[in-house]
C-alpha cells in the first residue's frame, strides 16, 4: 500500500525556500504533535499549541479545520492556486471565505497540518495567531486605495501592524483574542470599525499649514453575546503613532485584561471596568515610558505611494457579440460594478454562495483575475471576492468569462447576497446551520419573497449558528442567532431574531433582539418584516429607522405567530435544521469549542525547573562553556518566571515571552523593583553577545537573583489568595 500522500515529506528545495523561523516554527509543531501522538503532552497543551498556528478542533471528531490568516483579504493569483492546491491534497476540495478576511479549509488530519503550512508558507501565506489569545487577522474595506470616497490608501498602515505584532511576545498570552481593523472611507464603512477592540478610519489634517495623514481612531467594540461599541478615542492620531499607540493597548490589555473569566476577558470589558478615562490614562502612561524604536515606523516611507493598475494581459479576449446589451451582463453590472477613483476602471464584485469557494472555482477566480485585473484580488468582510483595477472597456469580456465558469452571480451585497457562518455544519459551537437557512432565504428571494427584491435591494441578512456572532449577525438589519428549544420532548432547532443593526462608522448601530421563533420559520419572518417595512415607511425611510420607530413590543406582536411549533406528527420539518432534512436535530453536548483556547496547560510549572537550569549553568560556567551557560542562566530565568505567572493565569509558550510577561504584569505595575524595567530586552540582547567568563558570571549572578525574586512574587500571590 502507497503512503498517504499527506504526510510524505516534501521536497528540499521547497523546504529551503522557507524563512529559518517559519521552517524552525513548522519543525517543533511537526515534533510537538509526534509527542502529543506518543502521549508526551497533554490535551490542553496541545490545545494552545495548535490554536496559535490556527488548527482549530472541528465539530467532526478526528479532523481539523485550518485557519489561514490573509492580512487585509489580500490575495494574488499564486496564493489562490496553493489554496486550491492545499485543499485539494490535504482538505476537502474547497474553502470558506469568513467575516474577518480568513480563509478556513476543512477535514484535515492533524499529521498533515505541518505539510500543509510548509505548502502554504512556501507561497508567503501563514496560519499563524489566526486562532488563539492573540491579534487575529487584521481587516482593511477591499477597497481601500481605489474608492473615490478614500482619503489615503490604509493596506500599507494594516501590514505594518501585522508585521509588527506577528509573532511579537507582546501579543502571544494575552487574556483574550484582539481584533484589529481599518477603514480608507471618509462617508463609509466597509471594515466595521466599531465592533473592533481597535479601529482606525484614514484622516487627513492641516498642520503648519501642510496635510497631515493620521487616524481617527475607535476602541473596545466586541460583538459576541455581549456585543458593545467601540468607544472614540481620538479623532486624529498621527502615523507615526500608529504602531506605538497600538503596543501601549496591547500592553495594558495584556496587563490589566481578565484572566479567571473567559467570558469576560475581551478589552471591551476591561474598558468598562475601569471605565474609560481610567484606561485612557493608564494607556497614555504607558505610552510615555514606551521605547519606540525607529524601525517600528520604517514602512511610512511606501506608506504613501500610490497603487496603480497593473497591466491587462494581452491575451485577454474580446467580448462575445451583443454582450453589452444581454439582459444578464447588464444586471450583473449593476450589482457587480463599481467604478474605481482613477475614472478609467472598476471594482468588480464576486457574489460567493456562503462564503464557498471549490478549489475549481478559485483556480478559475485566479486566472480570471490575472487577466483582467492585474492579479488585484481582496476578500470582503460579507465572504465575497473583489477584483480590483479592472479597466472599464473589459467589463463585457471579464462578464463572459465569469459567466462561462459560473461566476456571475448578481446581487453581490445585496438583500440575497447572505453572511453567515459555519454555524453546525462544521463548528463544535454551532447550534444550528447558519449556510442551510442562509440558502434558504436566499431562495426565497427567488419565489415567496420575490416581490419584496427590489424594496430591501439594499439591506443586509446575516446568520450566526450561536451566540458568538461570527457572522456577524448583530450588525445586520435582519439578522439571525442559531438557538434550540423543546416541544414534547424533542429538539427543535431555532433561531433569535435580530433587527436594525448596521455598520455605519459613528453611526453604527447594533440591532436589538426581538424574539425567539423555530428555525423553519425564519424565511417567513423575513417576509413579514419586509411586509410592515412596505406597510409602515413614509417618505422612503430606511428600514432601521421605521423598526426603531415602531419599537420591539410593536414586533414582537407581529412575530408572534411565528413562535408556534406544531408536533412532530403535524409536522416532522420543524424538528429538523435547513440544509440538514435527512438527519434529526440535536444540540452537541459534551463538547467545548475552541474560540478562546485553553488559558493554561494542565502541567504546573514548579521552582524545580529553574534551579536544575541553574545548578546546569553553575557547571558549564565552571568548565568555561560559557556561551551555553548564559543560555542555561536564561532559561532558569523563564522557568522561574513561569511559577507566578502560571498563578496569574499567563502560561507562555516560549522563554522570551516568559520573561516579557513577568516584566509585564510585575514590573510595569510596581509589585516588584523598577531595577528590572526592560529585563525582557536587557535578556534578549544578551544571548546575541559573544560570550565570555565575565558575561556568563553576571548573568548567572542575575539569574540567581531573578530566581529569588520569583519565589517572593509566588509567596505574595499564595498569600493574598489564602486571605
Amino acid at each position: 500500500m502507497s503512503k498517504d500522500r499527506r504526510l510524505v515529506p516534501l521536497p528540499n528545495s521547497l523546504l529551503d525556500r522557507l524563512p529559518v523561523v517559519v521552517r524552525e516554527e513548522l519543525d517543533e509543531y511537526e515534533q510537538k504533535i509526534r509527542d502529543y501522538r506518543a502521549g508526551k503532552i497533554g490535551e490542553i497543551k496541545m490545545q494552545k499549541i495548535r490554536l496559535q498556528l490556527g488548527t482549530y478542533a472541528q465539530r467532526q471528531p478526528g479532523v481539523q479545520m485550518q485557519r489561514i490568516k490573509i492580512p487585509y483579504g489580500d490575495l494574488t493569483p499564486a496564493k489562490l492556486h496553493r489554496l486550491a492546491d492545499v485543499s485539494d491534497k490535504y482538505a476537502n476540495g474547497f474553502m470558506h471565505l469568513t467575516t474577518r478576511q480568513d480563509v478556513q479549509l476543512y477535514y484535515i488530519l492533524l499529521d498533515s497540518v505541518p505539510n500543509m503550512m510548509r505548502e502554504l508558507a512556501d507561497a508567503g501565506i501563514t496560519t499563524r495567531e489566526a486562532c488563539g489569545n492573540t491579534i487575529r487577522n487584521v481587516t482593511v474595506t477591499p477597497f481601500s486605495g481605489t474608492s473615490p470616497d478614500d482619503v489615503f490608501d490604509v493596506s500599507p498602515y494594516a501590514d505594518a501592524f501585522v508585521n509588527y505584532m506577528i509573532r511579537n511576545p507582546i501579543c502571544q498570552n494575552m487574556g483574550r483574542k484582539v481584533k484589529v481593523a481599518f477603514e480608507s472611507n471618509a462617508v463609509k464603512d466597509d471594515a466595521g470599525l466599531r465592533i473592533h477592540d481597535l479601529g482606525f478610519r484614514a484622516q487627513i489634517k492641516e498642520v503648519d499649514g501642510k496635510p497631515k495623514r493620521g487616524f481617527q481612531v475607535y476602541v473596545g467594540g466586541g460583538l459576541g453575546s455581549s456585543p458593545m461599541l467601540g468607544h472614540l478615542w481620538s479623532d486624529f492620531l498621527p502615523e507615526e503613532e500608529l504602531i506605538p499607540f497600538s503596543a501601549a493597548v496591547i500592553r495594558i490589555f495584556d496587563r490589566f485584561g481578565e484572566r479567571k473569566s473567559r467570558m469576560k476577558a475581551r478589552m471591551k470589558f476591561l474598558v468598562r471596568k475601569l471605565g474609560m478615562d481610567e484606561f485612557r490614562r493608564l494607556v497614555e502612561e504607558e505610552r510615555k515610558v514606551l521605547k519606540v524604536e525607529p524601525s517600528w515606523n520604517d514602512f511610512l516611507v511606501d506608506a504613501h505611494r500610490e497603487e496603480s493598475p497593473a497591466a491587462v494581459k494581452p491575451e485577454a479576449p474580446p467580448a462575445p457579440d451583443g454582450i453589452e446589451n444581454d439582459p444578464g451582463y447588464l444586471l450583473w453590472r449593476e450589482s457587480a460594478m463599481t467604478a474605481q477613483k482613477s475614472g478609467g476602471h472598476a471594482l468588480v464584485q464576486l457574489k460567493i454562495h456562503n462564503g464557498d469557494v471549490s478549489s475549481e472555482d478559485a483556480r478559475n477566480i485566479a486566472d480570471i483575475a490575472e487577466v483582467y485585473a492585474g492579479g488585484n484580488v481582496r476578500i470582503t468582510i460579507h465572504q465575497n471576492l473583489v477584483l480590483r483595477w479592472v479597466p472599464l472597456n473589459v467589463l463585457p469580456s471579464l462578464y463572459a468569462a465569469l459567466r462561462d465558469a459560473g461566476l456571475a452571480d448578481p446581487g453581490a451585497e445585496t438583500v440575497t447576497d447572505v453572511t453567515a457562518c459555519p454555524g453546525a455544519d462544521t463548528c463544535r459551537l454551532g447550534i444550528t446551520s447558519a449556510k442551510g437557512l442562509a440558502t434558504a432565504i436566499e431562495q426565497s428571494f427567488s419565489n415567496g419573497l420575490a416581490d419584496y427584491a427590489d424594496l430591501a435591494r439594499g439591506l443586509k441578512i446575516k446568520i450566526s449558528g450561536c451566540p458568538n456572532a461570527c457572522a456577524q449577525h448583530t450588525t445586520a438589519n435582519i439578522g439571525f442567532q442559531g438557538a434550540a428549544t423543546s416541544k414534547d420532548g424533542r429538539r427543535v432547532p431555532s433561531e433569535m431574531v435580530f433587527v436594525g443593526g448596521s455598520l455605519a462608522g459613528e453611526e453604527t448601530r447594533l440591532a436589538e433582539s426581538v424574539i425567539k421563533i423555530p428555525t423553519r420559520n425564519a424565511p417567513k419572518v423575513v417576509r413579514k418584516l419586509l411586509q410592515i417595512y412596505e406597510k409602515e415607511r413614509s417618505n422612503g425611510d430606511h428600514f432601521n429607522l421605521v423598526m426603531k420607530r415602531l419599537g420591539k413590543d410593536f414586533l414582537n406582536e407581529q412575530l408572534q405567530e411565528f413562535t408556534q411549533i406544531p408536533s412532530f406528527e403535524e409536522d416532522s420539518d420543524f424538528y429538523k435544521d435547513w440544509g440538514h432534512e435527512d438527519e434529526q436535530f440535536d444540540i452537541m453536548t459534551g463538547v467545548k469549542g475552541e474560540c478562546a483556547g485553553a488559558t493554561v496547560e494542565e502541567k504546573v510549572p514548579t521552582f524545580q525547573d529553574a534551579e536544575a537550569a541553574l545548578q546546569q549553568a553553575e557547571a558549564l560556567h565552571i568548565h568555561k562553556d560559557y556561551e551555553v551557560a548564559i543560555i542555561e542562566s536564561y532559561k532558569a530565568m523563564s522557568h522561574a518566571a513561569h511559577v507566578p505567572l502560571y498563578t496569574r493565569l499567563v502560561d507562555p509558550f516560549t522563554p522570551a515571552q516568559t520573561i516579557w510577561e513577568f516584566e509585564n504584569l510585575f514590573v510595569r505595575t510596581g509589585e516588584v523593583d523598577e531595577k528590572w524595567l526592560d529585563i525582557h530586552d536587557r535578556m534578549e540582547d544578551t544571548v546575541k553577545m559573544e560570550a565570555s567568563e565575565e558575561l556568563s558570571a553576571e548573568i548567572l549572578a542575575l539569574a540567581r537573583e531573578f530566581h529569588a525574586l520569583c519565589q517572593e512574587v509566588e509567596t505574595d500571590l499564595q498569600h493574598a489568595a489564602s486571605k
